[in-house]
């Protein structure tokens, strides 16, 4: 009885233990290729022919919103372009505002969540009101809170000179008021180094923020036509409709000089529902498209897409974070001749300080260290509402009391 038990704990602890092996040993080396990882572009002239179509899905704005159009206003592409807002339960005074002040193509719309994803359903009106395809090469989409930098637009153009059709850009907060803020921006920039300039290193597609990026627009037309209203998300779809099913590769990069910046979340709440939203984005997209993702990969051969395939079913990081140091003290005390929790937190550790020192983050990350428990716990139980049907198909709106 006693040998049963063992060997049953010894059974769990070896898929545990290899698990976390598998991942701890990519995390360590997605962080640090993409911290150490630098992107060099080619002077060349601007292509003149650009004709950027700026969308803007804005779900109740509020006075940031305005900001945003100003940014466009003052640091505005030097092609053709155009800015469309598409205002969704608008407070009048924002709306009037952005009108008479603002040089803005606008539609106004309503949509039920009873037939899915919100987000999604806008997108997908844009899509089929404008004739996108037709009058305009690229797409640049945001969100109602990115503020562009003075050379957001100018930078986008240059990276395109060098034939690139999709560049991600880069979010940046506004400012860091508390732990959950600075654990939000952490958090981002942790996204930034191993899911985009990680890939970048190898001619990879950077995956998506949601926003702050240009996109061909037969590729943004297309993905948009085909995403899923089931969805809870919109970027994991709209990245796989592009990894998946264009035919031909995209020319692709992520840089950190374009840049936007937007509010980071102060409120645990809100952090919650964030949260919620993205852990059930990634994992039924997991599990809805695992089979298309190794069908593809076998069929091509693409790295791209086995490297993918093993990202999208990442343990959360942050409950990584917390629980291995406690697996780690309990295999010490009670299997000390095994090391697979040993090995896997020498990783983590490495690349997260490797990540911490280039990324110039220890003063963040020692403002967080304070909050981290309650920010963890927070994250548990957005993981366990992931498989709540009540969320299919629902874009989680998270609003900042701003």
């Amino acid at each position: 009885m006693v040998n049963n038990m063992e060997n049953l704990f010894l059974f769990f602890y070896t898929i545990l233990g290899g698990y976390l092996l598998l991942y701890c040993t990519y995390f360590m080396i997605t962080l640090i290729v993409g911290s150490l990882y630098k992107a060099r572009y080619s002077n060349n002239l601007p292509i003149k022919d650009d004709r950027w179509l700026i969308v803007i899905p804005a779900y109740n704005p509020n006075a940031t919103f305005l900001k945003v159009l100003d940014s466009i206003s003052k640091y505005s592409p030097k092609n053709d372009f155009k800015v469309h807002v598409l205002f969704q339960e608008a407070n009048q005074e924002i709306r009037d505002k952005a009108i008479a002040n603002y040089t803005i193509d606008f539609d106004e719309k309503s949509f039920d969540p009873k037939l899915g994803n919100t987000y999604v359903q806008a997108l997908k009106h844009i899509n089929t009101s404008i004739k996108i395809k037709e009058d305009f090469t690229h797409v640049v989409l945001l969100d109602k809170d990115n503020i562009v930098d003075e050379y957001f637009f100018s930078t986008l153009a240059k990276i395109r000179a060098n034939g690139y059709e999709y560049i991600q850009g880069k979010r940046l907060p506004l400012s860091l008021k508390n732990g959950v803020a600075s654990y939000d921006a952490i958090s981002e920039e942790l996204n930034n180094v191993t899911l985009r300039n990680y890939k970048s290193a190898f001619k990879w597609m950077p995956e998506l923020t949601g926003s702050a990026f240009i996109i061909n627009s037969t590729f943004f037309s297309n993905g948009i036509e085909n995403l899923d209203l089931k969805n809870p998300g919109m970027d994991k779809n709209l990245f796989l409709e592009w990894l998946l099913n264009s035919t031909s590769k995209i020319r692709s990069t992520y840089t950190d000089l374009a840049l936007v910046y937007e509010e980071k979340t102060d409120d645990i709440k809100v952090l919650k529902q964030q949260r919620t939203r993205w852990f059930a984005e990634q994992y039924l997209t997991a599990f809805s498209y695992s089979k298309k993702l190794i069908s593809k990969f076998i069929k091509t051969g693409r790295i791209e897409v086995l490297d993918y395939t093993i990202s999208i079913f990442r343990p959360p990081r942050s409950i990584v974070y917390l629980l291995l140091p406690l697996f780690f003290f309990i295999e010490r005390i009670f299997i000390p001749q095994y090391y697979l929790f040993l090995i896997s937190l020498t990783l983590l550790f490495i690349g997260t300080t490797v990540f911490l020192i280039k990324r110039k983050l220890v003063k963040t990350f020692f403002n967080f260290i304070l909050i981290a428990p309650q920010i963890v716990l927070s994250n548990i139980r957005s993981l366990s509402n992931i498989f709540n049907k009540k969320i299919s198909g629902i874009f989680i709106h998270t609003e900042r009391n701003n």
